[in-house]
């Protein structure tokens, strides 16, 4: 199992302070310096989420992506996910080549529909053609990194005829793709069809409730005869690690609530999608009796390596982990402790095994 850095981006007040303990600036400042340590510790991917009108600030990830290209050399830089649905196709061909060049190569792009339909409705777009705009836009991106010239006319944007995008991939060729879903087996047949990555964003469910999914991307993938090298499932954690003898949860907590409150609001204010609410409406059957979910994987690092292990076995292997230790208004202090806690202590565990 490898392991990827991730934010998404929320930027919150501290709950045990209620002030904000940075600024704008600083957050985006942590969210480089993680990416420079991922690469010091050994992950092998930084993921950054792209979001729309709330406390998720981090709205054009390519551009702080393409800030730790600038301070790395190796490790690889992806979105998760960029929001294809409500981007021009044109734009993120040009945007991601730019990405794969700055960093040699080590450009990687996820997509997905994202979490509210209320970044829709103010970008002047209706949410019910999320599915035929991620068709189609997925398309016609795909065309514009392979293609010299290309032809295109589809029912929702304006035709792109003859045309060539500037600059080129670093390879002169498409980039590698993840499709990311919570509970659609069908999107994971096509990504798995399709010769696409497949993240899986474990928020509310268990990390059993993904192998179908998984298994089902695996099988198409297999199926269609792609390269079995470029077949890969990830998944999310939500982590934590205290190298000391604290109870790490209970440090940790007013932080996961802090957060889980903050998709509440959002979910209240601008809705859900479809599948978020489906699998939303399950949640709190997967909490245990501290409150916590499989997903906020948290203890010591011993505990910490044993949850992680689980959660593979689990899913039926998972190739990527991606870890998000930012999240609820963590200090930055305290989240780069954790992450050398976490580079230190749990990741030799799995180089080793």
């Amino acid at each position: 199992m490898r392991f990827g850095m991730l934010s998404l981006g929320d930027h919150l007040p501290d709950p045990l302070t209620g002030e904000y303990a940075e600024n704008q600036a600083e957050r985006f400042q942590l969210w480089v310096e993680l990416g420079v340590r991922a690469e010091r510790a050994g992950f092998d991917s930084c993921w950054l989420g792209e979001h729309h009108f709330n406390e998720y600030i981090l709205s054009c990830p390519q551009m702080v992506l393409a800030a730790i290209a600038a301070r790395t050399e190796s490790i690889r830089l992806g979105t998760a996910v960029s929001l294809l649905p409500n981007q021009d196709p044109v734009r993120l061909a040009e945007d991601f080549a730019t990405l794969d060049l700055l960093s040699h190569g080590r450009a990687e792009v996820g997509f997905g529909s994202g979490i509210t339909p209320n970044t829709f409705r103010l970008l002047g777009q209706d949410p019910a053609l999320a599915p035929d705009l991620m068709a189609e836009h997925l398309d016609l991106l795909q065309r514009l990194w392979s293609e010299e010239c290309v032809d295109w006319r589809g029912k929702h944007r304006a035709p792109f005829k003859e045309g060539r995008t500037e600059p080129r991939t670093f390879r002169g060729a498409a980039l590698p793709i993840n499709i990311a879903t919570s509970t659609s087996s069908e999107a994971a047949a096509r990504a798995g069809r399709a010769g696409h990555r497949l993240m899986l964003m474990t928020v509310y469910k268990r990390y059993r409730d993904f192998r179908p999914l998984a298994e089902i991307y695996r099988e198409a993938y297999t199926a269609a005869g792609h390269d079995p090298a470029g077949m890969c499932v990830s998944a999310v954690a939500y982590l934590h690690v205290r190298p000391d003898a604290q109870d790490a949860w209970s440090v940790w907590r007013p932080y996961v609530q802090n957060y889980m409150r903050f998709v509440g609001r959002i979910a209240r204010q601008q809705g859900l999608s479809a599948s978020l609410q489906a699998a939303s409406h399950e949640g709190p059957k997967w909490l245990d009796e501290r409150g916590r979910r499989e997903a906020d994987i948290c203890g010591t690092p011993a505990e910490v390596a044993e949850q992680l292990a689980r959660a593979d076995r689990e899913v039926g292997g998972v190739d990527r982990m991606l870890c998000y230790f930012d999240l609820g208004g963590l200090p930055a202090p305290a989240t780069l402790e954790s992450v050398d806690a976490f580079t230190e202590e749990v990741l030799p565990a799995f180089r080793d095994a």
